[in-house]
């Protein structure tokens, strides 16, 4: 394997070689960076895109060996996984786990467990343990012991902690030990006056802290949030230069290293969040009270404070301030109505406030008033536009996910409604300032605390897949994607913006160049070269994760590793993390953060299928996006979701012939064999990119899942008549 780089890569080239760097981040740390996006070198490149294919040959043994959990730990014994799935039963009495996880194999269950499961109904849900290293040559299927069955697909509980099991984040309740030092913690805190309690800062704790107080803070959040631990505040200094202050929870405050609190929370790393509860990483006194940023009442931050102009570009060469503070947030907006004053449906000079758009309970309090905090909201929304703007002209990308939200019914478990949730100019407000506080501190670490800096890197996405991308929407719709760098690959997307005048096949395209990027991850600086510390998608030397410490134990390193910074080159010394033992807790972070994102993606699908089978969805419009010989990805612009069509249930009224068409890829032949449903057509071409009309529904057969039913042609509502 090597590298494929143009003539003119060999050129160096530093980030702060690039103004629109400077003026955006401003980097102080002198770092090399790559242009190009890297290409391994493959055989199979010179016949075109590279098709993977290949037998089992050997599983590989997952990471293993000490870690800051279970530091001496030693054991001869081989590591295990934990499988969790649905029995198939063949015809000659074997059974095997068929896993929920499509990625991997089916296991073989013993002939004693085969038997003794035997009578168990089709929907049961199983648990077994896989050995690394006991599926021999000449097993056809690895063998799972341990076999374990609890609970029926379709019952929410049973689903809920299948996929908890499944991505192992199954944390289970806070030990006793746990409960106890969390009310310790806040203990001198809390007070009672009448039928009024709740928890403040005592005298002690304001030493060495920078008082906000008085200062207009207010906090942004989903409507549902109880864990709030980011707020924000603005001041217009005149000039066109702003002060911004991004106040997050103090938790490290409250968390001490070692402690019986730090120790779960480094076990759990994160908090997880599914559609009907979430899974705190913290015990709920700390996470929902003392640390949560509340309205109205003081509560301990630690804060980055920088300056910059009103063009969303940085103040250069300006000192940005970092330390604990205490501050009073005056309200609590959420980003319906955030959006609600940026749009200037609400406090835009009227009399009476409409309690629709601006509820009492998130208006402002401590002597700010609605007119003040209204203004805030719309200068930071312009800031931050004129940033974003900036950031995507100069590379950065941004593919994200769809994220499903659902109301249920007030039994908390039935679907009543579900579509995608809204990305708002409010959102976005939010995220430029995280991101920017992010970077300001991991320019801090980098340059106060070398090796030991923890950093959230992003590899760029695997070129083959990229070029694989690139290659059917040339072919699809004739446009070229660009795919030699991140500047390269934004200005493409930025172009067919502006060119393609269909919203459909844009979400397409965003959908297929998903699929090669790679996940950001958690390193210590000093385990990896310095030119890998950078992120693609943000376009940026360097990155951390500083600004959610309530749900994310790696922001809980950060702010330890920071405020050992502002105390000083000693305290930088005598940090009780060394760079190795760091990086070893970001792999652990990394694990349970992608385990995390796996059982909120599992816990969609499964309320998402429940919803589906209540409310079947016809006539509705697909995107195929890829073919196999026998399926076809589709994806659902309504829904913002993918998922796989197989043509052997349709076997019943359609005849299907696939064929390869040479540098392309895959088409499938149908035709239609019987009367059904009132369809007309005869034949129709599966291609990438073509538009069909499908049923969602949800699968009858476990596992719990959206289920796909052809239609026919995609039919334009307009053009039915």
């Amino acid at each position: 394997e090597g590298i494929v780089q143009d003539e003119g890569d060999e050129q160096e080239s530093y980030w702060q070689d690039d103004p629109d760097q400077v003026r955006l981040w401003d980097p102080v740390v002198p770092l090399r960076r790559a242009k190009m996006i890297p290409r391994e070198v493959s055989s199979d490149m010179e016949n075109g895109p590279m098709q993977r294919h290949g037998r089992v040959v050997y599983v590989v043994f997952p990471k293993q060996g000490p870690n800051e959990i279970q530091p001496t730990e030693c054991t001869n014994s081989n590591p295990t996984r934990r499988i969790v799935g649905t029995l198939k039963r063949l015809k000659s009495g074997t059974a095997l786990l068929t896993p929920n996880n499509k990625s991997l194999e089916q296991f073989r269950l013993s002939n004693e467990d085969a038997k003794k499961f035997k009578e168990y109904p089709e929907e049961s849900i199983f648990q077994a343990k896989y050995v690394y290293g006991s599926w021999k040559e000449d097993f056809k299927w690895p063998p799972c012991t341990d076999v374990e069955p609890f609970g029926h697909t379709g019952n929410i509980e049973d689903e809920t902690r299948a996929l908890l099991l499944e991505f192992d984040v199954d944390h289970g309740e806070f030990p006793a030990s746990v409960l106890e030092e969390s009310q310790q913690v806040v203990a001198s805190g809390q007070y009672t006056h009448g039928s009024e309690s709740g928890w403040r800062p005592t005298p002690d704790m304001y030493v060495g802290r920078r008082d906000y107080r008085k200062q207009r803070i207010f906090t942004i959040d989903p409507t549902t949030a109880k864990d709030l631990d980011d707020a924000l505040h603005i001041t217009d200094l005149g000039g066109g230069v702003v002060e911004i202050g991004v106040h997050i929870a103090d938790v490290s405050y409250f968390v001490a290293p070692e402690s019986a609190i730090d120790v779960e929370a480094q076990r759990r790393c994160t908090t997880v969040y599914l559609v009907d509860r979430t899974i705190p990483m913290l015990p709920r006194p700390l996470c929902e009270v003392a640390c949560s940023l509340n309205e109205n009442v003081e509560r301990l931050a630690f804060s980055c404070v920088w300056r910059m102009n009103k063009d969303g570009t940085i103040v250069k060469d300006h000192k940005v301030w970092y330390g604990r503070t205490v501050i009073k947030s005056c309200a609590r907006l959420d980003y319906a109505t955030a959006q609600n004053i940026i749009e200037k449906k609400v406090a835009f000079g009227e009399n009476e406030i409409d309690e629709c758009l601006w509820p009492t309970s998130r208006r402002p309090t401590g002597g700010h008033t609605i007119d003040e905090v209204a203004a805030d909201v719309r200068l930071m929304n312009e800031i931050a536009q004129a940033r974003r703007r900036l950031r995507f002209q100069s590379g950065a990308i941004a593919l994200n996910a769809v994220k499903l939200t659902f109301k249920l019914e007030n039994d908390g478990e039935t679907p009543l409604m579900c579509e995608p949730y809204p990305i708002r100019d409010s959102n976005k407000l939010v995220e430029e300032y995280m991101l920017l506080a992010n970077y300001l501190v991991a320019q801090r670490l980098i340059t106060h605390a070398g090796a030991r800096a923890l950093l959230r890197h992003h590899e760029p996405p695997l070129y083959d897949g990229l070029e694989q991308a690139a290659a059917l929407a040339k072919e699809a719709i004739g446009f070229h994607i660009d795919i030699s760098s991140s500047e390269s690959l934004q200005r493409s997307l930025n172009r067919l913006g502006r060119e393609c005048q269909d919203e459909i096949t844009l979400m397409c395209v965003t959908e297929l160049l998903k699929t090669p990027m790679r996940p950001a991850n958690y390193i210590a600086a000093g385990q990896i070269e310095e030119s890998k510390w950078a992120h693609f998608a943000l376009h940026i030397p360097y990155y951390t994760h500083f600004t959610s410490p309530i749900r994310r134990y790696a922001d809980v390193i950060v702010h330890r590793l920071l405020q050992a910074t502002v105390d000083g080159e000693e305290a930088v010394e005598d940090f009780p993390l060394d760079d190795v033992r760091i990086d070893s807790i970001c792999g652990n972070c990394n694990e349970k953060k992608d385990g995390s994102r796996k059982a909120q993606e599992r816990s969609d699908e499964v309320f998402l299928a429940l919803y589906l089978r209540r409310f079947p969805m016809k006539k509705q419009l697909g995107v195929v996006l890829s073919i196999g010989v026998k399926t076809f990805t589709v994806f659902i612009p309504k829904l913002g979701v993918s998922s796989v069509l197989y043509l052997e249930e349709h076997q019943n009224w359609i005849e299907y012939e696939p064929y390869e068409v040479p540098n392309i890829g895959n088409r499938i032949k149908l035709k239609r064999t019987q009367r059904h449903k009132g369809e007309q057509w005869q034949d129709l071409l599966i291609k990438n990119f073509c538009k069909i009309r499908v049923t969602c529904t949800c699968s009858d057969k476990p596992p719990l899942k959206v289920k796909l039913e052809l239609e026919g042609p995609w039919v334009a509502p307009n053009e039915s008549n």
